[in-house]
């Protein structure tokens, strides 16, 4: 008997366990962490209950808003966070807070003018 498809069911249905203490490591109230997923309280709250599933792009945005380990909220396996996008300071936080109110293509433009200003800043070191 192929028991991975119960393996894979198992660890969805704790995804929503994980979400709650994602929520709570961060300190934030389900009102807020749901406003940074532009998600109203109830239906996040359906989410954390078990009631509803997390959503492919709700895991994108919040695995990219909070800088989360996308394999430890699938799965619980690693670390609840991702060393490489977790803000180090306020200004990381805020740039990247303002990033993501960006369109895709003022995101690119940004990006293009951030991989100039790399260059620029190893020409002159």
């Amino acid at each position: 008997m192929n028991f991975s498809i119960f393996s894979g069911i198992i660890e969805k249905s704790f995804m929503n366990k994980r979400l709650k203490e994602l929520r709570k490591a961060l300190k934030m109230t389900q009102v807020e962490f749901a406003a940074k997923l532009e998600m109203a309280q109830n239906s996040y709250s359906k989410i954390e209950l078990g009631d509803n599933s997390l959503t492919e792009k709700n895991i994108f945005l919040i695995c990219l808003i909070y800088g989360v380990n996308e394999t430890w909220l699938r799965t619980g396996k690693g670390e609840m966070f991702n060393p490489v996008l977790k803000p180090k300071d306020d200004d990381e936080k805020q740039l990247l807070e303002m990033f993501r109110r960006l369109s895709p293509e003022m995101r690119a433009f940004v990006l293009r003018k951030i991989q100039e200003c790399l260059r620029l800043d190893r020409e002159f070191k």
